[in-house]
């Protein structure tokens, strides 16, 4: 570290030995020069030409006397507290080399002097263009100082004390006239003067100085103007993270949401950014101490273990669901007191139902599935039954069904005999306050909404005459609180919502029932979310297909399998690892809660078509559909009756009309 006689030296002061006769101060240790022989300064820049004098002994000290009373020393490894302040810019010293006083004496003030070692080289003389009448010079200030230019307070500063005049170490050398990556097309000028507005940066409005493109009314917030680049090591993110000036085009065709707090990310607007996972995160939020480990780690939701887990393992467990939700329902009912829930409990259905409320016209054979072992894996889906009830397949878990063959109708032996023909007061979590009558629509080919999640079903269902609201069997049976392995840190509970956004779809939630976190203010899921199965399938892709929760990180953009559209990384979708092929949940049907397939004949033009009911499907080129009847638009995806032979479509209601019925009057509700 320079001396006091070299510092000066080489700034712009003449010196010679000098004996003072007069009564001058030292201006290192303000003590009397009178009678001694030391050095006098004289600073040819100035007019008046400005001298001071100095001992030869405090000439010969460290520059570090005009900082602080004693030598400093470096420490490049020593372990400060977290809160120990540089003495000179007042920020932390933590993980960052230092001059610390080597004074031995146990001087508080010297204990608890820091200098970063950047600021404690800075230069002890600067001209400043707020000042530039007189160099300032770097000195302590005593209690009470604040900075000229911006007000902070401050306790080490270029000051000139002819003018009173003090700059903080910001103020002294931030950049005035500022080239930004950000905004390319003109330079930025700064604002010094803190003031409230919406910056183009952040999208915030927040009091602060700034950067301005004086052209272009470019205005972004001093503290955006000197963001990092890089956030090297994000505790909430596995990557580094990069700052970009908008969202790249390639990832602009969904909406994007930020990975910290998963509100909407403007597609104009600053944002760091990983490119190998499509992860954005706010600039606000970039600071966020979340770790990824915190994010992972289960809560309190270990101590129910009671309750079920959600997604079910496979398409085929909802029916698993459905019958034992069933029984608990009656076991709970029966001890509370309630009506018992007319459920069968023969040990032996019946072989034979000759008029089965479902279905009048034939009587129902019971038989048992089995599974043909000469049945190839590329046998399209043939051998699949669906029960005609509660629309899940039919399967060698539950072997024993009832079906028509002339009609093709089929019924779980527990959809035919034992599912309660009425629930009682209380019995449906969804609608506890009246009792419910099962029914089923009059023809396949009528759709029925759900009031509780949504979706259509043209299976049995249950409906309360009072308030003349249904309820598909899957949601009728539904816990009121369940855990979900898309929220592990808590439970989720039934209730309805309004005016947000579900967290794993991206859909909005307009007064829906949802499944939400009581702790978690912003966790909830649209109630249709659970039917996802964990396991999916499909005909042809020979590896299993795993539900992926949002965000799913991966790099560049991928296409659904099946209506080749793109898929969204901020939603649900299922993905093979191993062929890297993605689908949409929607697009695989595993929670289609429609049987399909049934046929009716018509005459249309005077000529014979057979009509199968079909879903069809939005596709790249195709978002909407017209009933050859009627030409109305529906917009997909939707159900149609669709003949095998031309591909003419009709609705259910043009379908009724040809066959000369009544309307079906049912609602254009979601298939999904």
């Amino acid at each position: 570290m320079k001396s006091v006689f070299e510092y000066f030296s080489n700034s712009g002061y003449t010196f010679k030995a000098y004996y003072f006769e007069e009564d001058v101060s030292c201006h290192t240790c303000n003590e009397s020069l009178e009678g001694s022989v030391g050095y006098r300064f004289t600073d040819t820049r100035l007019n008046d030409l400005k001298r001071f004098g100095l001992h030869k002994t405090c000439s010969k000290l460290p520059i570090s006397v005009y900082i602080h009373e004693h030598s400093l020393c470096l420490k490049e490894d020593i372990i400060f507290s977290e809160d120990a302040p540089c003495r000179i810019c007042n920020k932390p010293i933590a993980g960052s080399p230092a001059f610390t006083c080597t004074n031995p004496d146990e001087n508080v003030n010297c204990q608890n002097f820091y200098l970063h070692k950047i600021c404690a080289e800075l230069p002890l003389q600067i001209n400043h263009h707020k000042h530039n009448i007189h160099p300032l010079a770097l000195f302590p200030q005593p209690d009470g100082h604040i900075c000229s230019v911006c007000t902070r307070p401050v306790k080490i500063c270029y000051a000139c004390y002819d003018c009173e005049f003090n700059v903080c170490v910001f103020c002294a050398f931030e950049q005035r006239v500022l080239h930004h990556e950000g905004h390319k097309e003109h330079t930025l000028t700064l604002m010094k003067k803190e003031s409230l507005f919406h910056c183009d940066a952040c999208n915030e409005e927040a009091k602060d100085s700034s950067y301005v493109c004086t052209t272009c009314e470019f205005w972004i917030h001093k503290r955006c103007a000197f963001s990092p680049y890089i956030i090297p090591n994000p505790s909430y993110h596995h990557h580094p993270l990069t700052l970009i000036y908008s969202i790249p085009d390639i990832h602009r065709y969904f909406k994007q949401f930020c990975g910290i707090c998963g509100e909407f990310v403007c597609k104009s607007y600053w944002v760091y950014y990983c490119h190998k996972c499509t992860y954005f995160v706010h600039m606000k939020c970039s600071t966020s101490t979340v770790s990824m480990r915190n994010k992972d780690e289960a809560d309190d939701i270990d101590n129910e273990p009671d309750l079920l887990q959600f997604p079910l393992p496979s398409q085929e467990s909802m029916f698993d669901l459905i019958v034992t939700q069933c029984a608990k329902s009656q076991i709970d009912l029966t001890d509370e007191g309630e009506n018992s829930v007319t459920m069968s409990t023969a040990p032996n259905d019946p072989h034979i139902i000759e008029k089965h409320w479902s279905h009048e016209i034939h009587p129902l054979q019971q038989l048992l599935f089995t599974i043909n072992e000469n049945d190839e894996d590329d046998n399209d889906d043939r051998g699949v039954l669906i029960c005609n009830g509660c629309i899940q397949p039919i399967t060698v878990s539950y072997p024993s069904y009832y079906a028509c063959i002339q009609c093709c109708f089929f019924l779980h032996s527990f959809c035919a005999t034992k599912l309660p023909q009425k629930l009682p007061v209380g019995a449906s979590h969804f609608h506890p306050t009246h009792s419910l009558l099962l029914q089923k629509p009059h023809k396949f080919y009528y759709v029925v909404p759900c009031e509780s999640c949504y979706l259509v079903t043209n299976g049995f269902y249950y409906h309360c005459e009072t308030c003349d609201i249904n309820i598909d069997i899957r949601c009728a049976f539904l816990p009121t609180r369940i855990k979900h392995k898309s929220h592990k840190h808590h439970s989720l509970v039934q209730r309805f919502s309004s005016n947000s956004r579900c967290s794993i779809t991206g859909s909005t939630i307009r007064n829906d029932m949802v499944y939400a976190c009581e702790t978690c203010s912003s966790f909830q899921i649209k109630k249709y979310c659970i039917f996802y199965p964990s396991s999916a399938k499909h005909k042809y892709e020979t590896h299993p297909l795993t539900l992926r929760y949002p965000p799913f990180f991966y790099e560049g953009v991928f296409y659904c399998e099946i209506c080749e559209e793109r898929v969204n990384n901020q939603e649900l979708l299922y993905h093979c690892s191993e062929s890297e092929h993605s689908f949409h949940g929607y697009c695989l049907s595993v929670i289609n809660n429609m049987k399909l397939g049934g046929s009716i004949k018509v005459f249309i033009a005077d000529k014979p078509h057979t009509l199968a009911l079909v879903i069809k499907r939005r596709t790249r080129n195709k978002s909407s559909y017209a009933c050859s009847q009627c030409l109305q638009d529906f917009f997909l995806p939707d159900c149609f009756l669709e003949c095998d032979g031309c591909g003419i479509l009709a609705c259910a209601d043009c379908a009724c009309k040809l066959l000369g019925e009544q309307q079906a009057n049912s609602s254009r509700a979601a298939l999904y």
